[in-house]
């Protein structure tokens, strides 16, 4: 994410490299984007590209911090005992605000480098709760990380597949109940 300080130009470009990439994204798998098809989508020149990142890769993982400052806010709120409604809010105002980004981090996880931001945010805010609030391994944690991501990821991205025509608060109290609840048993029983 560009700082507010940066030259409104700067900025303009940066967001049209990334609109030109989530665009090309909802066209074809992410392995097969190039430089050129996000040039020749931006209707700029490659030298506007590299003034901006190194390559390819670049632009990748600068969406990968992007979504990783995005989850990590969203689960720092979280609290396994508590109302989660804080947390949960703040993931789907993200997710509104971003849903290329999310359907990035889907991709992403499709192509078996896992969703690492979303399970970063996971391992730095959840596990500590659910480890210290029950009878929970390490070992534990991890397999329920991944029936996190899968399943949250697949409820949301539904979501954003319906254009967000799903009600809102429907699929979040879906989003709450299925995570919070199917991690109960291991967590307080």
């Amino acid at each position: 994410m560009e700082p507010q300080s940066t030259d409104r130009r700067i900025r303009r470009s940066i967001r049209l490299i990334k609109d030109s990439f989530f665009a090309l994204a909802r066209e074809k798998p992410l392995s097969t984007i190039t430089v050129m098809d996000i040039c020749t989508r931006a209707d700029i020149n490659r030298c506007t590209f590299y003034a901006h990142y190194e390559n390819r890769e670049a632009l990748l993982r600068e969406l990968e911090e992007d979504l990783a400052l995005m989850f990590s806010h969203a689960f720092s709120l979280y609290t396994f005992d508590r109302d989660s409604h804080e947390a949960i809010d703040a993931l789907f105002d993200c997710i509104r605000k971003n849903p290329e980004l999310i359907s990035f981090a889907s991709q992403i996880g499709r192509l078996g480098k896992g969703n690492k931001a979303l399970e970063k945010a996971i391992r730095d805010h959840a596990y500590p709760e659910w480890i210290a609030g029950g009878k929970l391994s390490f070992e534990q944690a991890l397999l329920l990380e991944a029936y996190i991501t899968s399943g949250g990821v697949q409820i949301i991205e539904k979501w954003i597949e319906s254009d967000f025509t799903l009600d809102e608060d429907m699929v979040k109290d879906v989003f709450e109940n299925v995570i919070k609840y199917g991690l109960y048993y291991y967590v307080r029983a």
